[in-house]
């Protein structure tokens, strides 16, 4: 989103008078914002806040208002993608109107008003609204120091994996469920099992009572089902084989599905690269391509675009090859199946002749009670064991598409092909900053620190070495937020310089004016030492008059 103008009054500190800032479109400006504590310099940057997301973290409402005024009011027209968008806001009951190319937008409640804003229109979550573009030292968390949850929450809403989380956490939901009706049909599986052998436990007593004539038959068909049993015993574990077998073949369908995803991903991006290089930009330091490292890192993407085509179609015919070997092993398993199913038949007409045996002992009703029995209990495990496999399928499958989505599938993925241009910004702006030690991201967006071979804490930097390491950090990350958001206009700086050597300042200040021009980024700098002021754009003064707070804005030659 470009912000094109806020105006507010009654805001905090404000008066009654309307304060308003405008913003060019294709230009951008450093802001040196000066005024004495409590005049409200925080409120420029909270009022914007407020004017997008209908609040301002670590502020009840009630205290936004001026306290003499007891009202306020805010309007904020800004451009996301093709739609002008304004938003004005009051503590006024129903003062929250939002006009989209100038037709006044209405949507049941104002919570569902706002997640339509956030989601559909802007693009940026409050979160990192408040962590990347508005940063204060009282609030500010280090990137060297903060905690992995914080930085993973960052992450995600930067990059868009909230989703792919929120898609995660449903398939794990549903993995669970899944696995107690599982551990239902195994118990009830067991238990017809031990019924089943219960039963031929007493088939064995009666073929004990039976007469010498009998005795033969039955010890001929006790053999018949002794040779079934075995054979059907072999054919499980064949089953088993195969199952291990398409296991194994399906983690080789994942890893080289993965391979390709990949090489699609990298070609993809080495061509959105290329075509920066065909608009003269550099797509990794974004300066003109003016030397011989631009030119020949242009042939290598040139090269890798037309070497990536073979690979990925040898990715694709080994998911192919995969693809036939699994089904192959699906035949086979298919195929077991039926002769285990023709052995179970025969099983079952061979107990139905131990019964018929049976019943010309004339031992009767007994007899008939057991075969209903073995009747039933047999029809139950074939029941349970078809709904057991149903579901075993479906939860193998969910635990498959819960690794793909988790932090080492795509997540990772996406990350990798970014860390590159992340880590030479912040390394080309670390030597023009003079720092004595190296900063990188790993692929888990860790921050490793290194000074003289050696991996070193962070919290053994000074406090001033941590700043400008962090500042050299933010400025890369809103490099890339710019990519994913080009739209993106707005900074603020508050007091985020303190704490900081001279020589520290001078060199931030003419990195930030360096990028800010061109990535086209309002920045408004806050800070109570005196800073050099002919690397500003313009000031702003806020001072008090008559109790109430105001602005003046000078151009700075």
């Amino acid at each position: 989103m470009r912000i094109q103008s806020i105006e507010f009054k009654n805001f905090a500190s404000y008066g009654n008078s309307i304060q308003r800032l405008e913003f060019e479109e294709d230009n951008s400006e450093l802001f040196l914002t000066l005024g004495k504590n409590g005049h409200g310099k925080t409120t420029i940057a909270n009022a914007i806040m407020y004017a997008l997301y209908g609040k301002v973290e670590g502020v009840k409402m009630a205290d936004l208002p001026n306290r003499i005024n007891k009202e306020l009011w805010v309007k904020i027209n800004l451009q996301c993608k093709t739609t002008e968008v304004s938003i004005e806001r009051g503590l006024a009951p129903g003062k929250f109107e939002v006009k989209l190319n100038g037709i006044e937008f209405d949507k049941a409640g104002k919570r569902s008003v706002q997640e339509y804003l956030e989601e559909e229109i802007f693009g940026i979550p409050y979160h990192v609204f408040k962590n990347i573009i508005i940063l204060s030292v009282n609030d500010f968390k280090s990137f060297l120091t903060m905690t992995n949850n914080d930085k993973k929450q960052i992450i995600d809403r930067m990059f868009g994996f909230s989703i792919l989380n929120e898609m995660q956490q449903n398939i794990k939901e549903e993995r669970k469920s899944l696995k107690v009706d599982l551990d239902i049909y195994e118990r009830e599986l067991t238990q017809l099992d031990e019924n089943i052998t219960s039963v031929n436990m007493k088939l064995n007593e009666l073929m004990a009572e039976s007469n010498e004539k009998d005795k033969a038959k039955i010890q001929e068909l006790k053999d018949s089902l002794v040779r079934y049993t075995a054979n059907k015993a072999k054919l499980e574990h064949a089953q088993n084989t195969i199952s291990e077998s398409l296991s194994k073949v399906n983690l080789d369908w994942r890893s080289s599905t993965d391979d390709k995803t990949k090489l699609m991903y990298e070609l993809e991006s080495l061509t959105k690269k290329l075509s920066l290089y065909e608009n003269n930009t550099c797509p990794t330091c974004e300066g003109a391509l003016s030397t011989e490292f631009h030119t020949d890192r242009k042939s290598e993407i040139e090269h890798s675009i037309e070497t990536l085509p073979s690979k990925i179609a040898t990715e694709q015919a080994k998911v192919v090859q995969i693809e036939e070997d699994m089904e192959s092993l699906r035949n086979k398993d298919l195929a077991v199946r039926d002769k285990v199913s023709v052995i179970n038949t025969n099983i079952r007409s061979l107990k139905g002749e131990l019964i018929k045996i049976k019943e010309s002992l004339n031992k009767g009703d007994s007899y008939s009670h057991m075969q209903s029995l073995i009747d039933g209990f047999e029809v139950q495990e074939s029941e349970k064991t078809k709904s057991k496999s149903i579901v075993n399928s479906e939860y193998y499958f969910l635990e498959n598409l819960e690794d793909i989505l988790g932090e080492d599938g795509v997540k990772n993925l996406a990350i990798k092909t970014i860390l590159p241009g992340l880590n030479t910004n912040i390394a080309a702006m670390a030597q023009t900053m003079h720092l004595s030690f190296h900063i990188r991201f790993d692929e888990k967006f860790n921050c490793i620190i290194n000074h003289l071979g050696e991996e070193i804490n962070p919290m053994t930097l000074s406090t001033g070495e941590r700043k400008k390491a962090d500042f050299i950090i933010i400025i890369a990350i809103i490099k890339i937020l710019k990519l994913r958001f080009p739209q993106l206009n707005l900074l603020f700086l508050d007091e985020l310089l303190s704490s900081v050597d001279a020589d520290g300042v001078h060199n931030i200040l003419k990195i930030l004016s360096q990028v800010i021009k061109e990535s086209k980024i309002n920045t408004f700098v806050i800070n109570h030492s005196v800073l050099p002021h002919e690397l500003f754009d313009k000031k702003i003064q806020i001072y008090k008059e008559n109790g109430f707070s105001k602005f003046d804005i000078e151009t700075i030659e």
